[in-house]
């Protein structure tokens, strides 16, 4: 049973996260060839469907967090995205970010806001939230 305060602390997180997300999500979709285009520089397999999963995502995951629809879904969701766009801008570089902390803060960043999502899975959205209000 969570007490008042932790319930609006998870409400401000979802609406944090959400903030986050949503401007680039929105941008995304309104230069939506471009970013396609951009997948498809990079080697991406059928650019335009993934820039399509990677838009959805990114623009209705962040408005489904704030209205808390399928919470658990919509974390794994944006966890996903955050991956994936981790994957896509280092590549399998990755492992040697770890050793240079300095010199990456976005990719930690990132990993700041998957363990994030992260909590909200373990934790859920709350009381004051959609599913709770049926």
């Amino acid at each position: 049973m969570l007490t008042r305060s932790e319930d609006a602390a998870l409400l401000f997180s979802r609406v944090l996260i959400a903030a986050l997300f949503l401007p680039s999500g929105y941008s995304k979709l309104m230069a939506f060839s471009s970013f396609a285009t951009s997948l498809a520089s990079k080697d991406v397999l059928y650019p335009e469907t993934v820039a399509g999963l990677l838009v959805a995502a990114e623009f209705l995951g962040p408005l489904a967090l704030i209205i808390s629809l399928w919470p658990r879904w919509t974390a794994v969701a944006l966890i996903g995205f955050t991956a994936a766009m981790l994957w896509l801008t280092y590549g399998p570089s990755m492992t040697g970010l770890v050793f240079r902390p300095r010199q990456n803060v976005e990719f930690f960043q990132n990993l700041a806001v998957i363990g994030g999502l992260l909590m909200y899975f373990a934790c859920g959205p709350g009381v004051w939230s959609r599913t709770r209000l049926r």
